[in-house]
C-alpha cells in the first residue's frame, strides 16, 4: 500500500461541511498525539524530551533526563544518564557512564605556607589554609583538613609531602575516616632536608566518608610539611 494522506473535516463556521486531505501547512498538536510541526526538520537546533531512544541521536544541543542510543553526537550534551556505544560532544555536563559521573570527581590541595613543626601526628595542612581545587562530587573540609566523597566509589589518593626537620623516621599515612589505609616510614634528617616523599593508595569509599594525609615523627624530634606539599583525590569507578 502506498503512503496515504490523512483526512480532516473542513468546517463551515462550527459545523463540519466536507472531508479533505491534510495540506503541507496542517499540523497536529503534541497534546493530540502529533508533533506540532509540518516536517521533522522543524525540530530545529534543540531536542528536548523525557526519553530519547534511537539507533542514532545527532543534534547541536541535547537536553534530556535520559538518552538511549547506539550513537550520540552533539555540540552540547546535558543529561543525568546516557546509554550509548559511542558519545561525541564538545561540551558534556551532568551525565553518568555506567553509574560514574563525567567528568570524574577530583580534589586537589596544596600547602601555600609551611605547617608549624610538631612532634605529634598532624594532618597535612593542619596549621594553615591550603589552596584547593575541587569538582562536583568532592568537597574540602578545611576545619578537619580532609576531602569528603559525595558518592560511593573507588578512589585514588596521591600524596606528595615535602618534610623538613628532625633526625628520625616519620610515619607518613593516607587515611580513610581517620584509619590508616597505607603507611610509609621515610627518614627525615635536618642535614639533607627538605626531601619530597610520595605515597599512593586506591580504596573504596562510601558516601560521606573522608580521606586525608598525616605525618608523625617516631621520636621526640619535631617535623613539618612545607610549602609545595600536595594531596590529590580522584574517583576511578
Amino acid at each position: 500500500m502506498a503512503d496515504a494522506i490523512p483526512l480532516k473535516f473542513d468546517f463551515d463556521g462550527v459545523t463540519p461541511s466536507s472531508l479533505s486531505e491534510f495540506t503541507s501547512s496542517d499540523t497536529v498538536s503534541v497534546s493530540n498525539g502529533g508533533t506540532g510541526v509540518t516536517t521533522l526538520s522543524d525540530f530545529g537546533w534543540s531536542l528536548s524530551s523525557t526519553n530519547v531512544s534511537a539507533a542514532s541521536v545527532s543534534a547541536t544541543s541535547i537536553t534530556s533526563p535520559m538518552v538511549t542510543a547506539t550513537s550520540v553526537s552533539a555540540t552540547s550534551v546535558t543529561s543525568p544518564t546516557i546509554t550509548g556505544a559511542s558519545v561525541s560532544a564538545t561540551a558534556v555536563s551532568g551525565i553518568t557512564f555506567n553509574g560514574m559521573p563525567y567528568p570524574p570527581p577530583f580534589g586537589y590541595m596544596q600547602l601555600n605556607s609551611d605547617d608549624v613543626a610538631s612532634v605529634d601526628e598532624k594532618k597535612l595542612g593542619y596549621s594553615n589554609t591550603p589552596g584547593t581545587i575541587v569538582s562536583d562530587g568532592i568537597t574540602w573540609d578545611d576545619t578537619n583538613k580532609y576531602f569528603v566523597a559525595a558518592e560511593a566509589g573507588t578512589y585514588e589518593v596521591l600524596a606528595v609531602v615535602i618534610l623538613e626537620g628532625g633526625s628520625t623516621l616519620v610515619n607518613l599515612s593516607i587515611q580513610k575516616n581517620g584509619s590508616d589505609v597505607l603507611v610509609g616510614q621515610p627518614r627525615v634528617h635536618s642535614t639533607v632536608d627538605p626531601l619530597e616523599h610520595t605515597m599512593r593508595a586506591v580504596f573504596t569509599m562510601t558516601a560521606g566518608q573522608n580521606a586525608n594525609v598525616t605525618y608523625d615523627a617516631t621520636a621526640s624530634n619535631s617535623v613539618k610539611a612545607i610549602t609545595g606539599s600536595t594531596m590529590t583525590i580522584k574517583r576511578l569507578l
